[in-house]
């Protein structure tokens, strides 16, 4: 798996994630914090077909997950 690099304020992702952000435009060394990256997803996930969608969902949710236990461990 790749390693979590620190991109933005304090944003962990890997090179995949990163990759498939950018694919949907999202740029995350412009965002503060993993909620605007959620919420830049939110925006654009309902306009995409099946497989994208799935892509783009599954990288929500591992983000959001890691947010979860971020916030856990403080």
């Amino acid at each position: 798996m790749d390693e979590l690099k620190k991109y933005g304020k304090n944003i962990l992702i890997n090179d995949y994630e990163k990759g498939v952000l950018l694919k949907y435009d999202i740029d995350v060394k412009l965002c503060q914090n993993i909620d605007e990256v959620l919420l830049l997803i939110n925006q654009i996930i309902d306009e995409l077909d099946d497989l994208e969608y799935e892509e783009l969902d599954y990288i929500a949710s591992i983000l959001a997950e890691r947010k979860y236990y971020g916030e856990t461990n403080k």
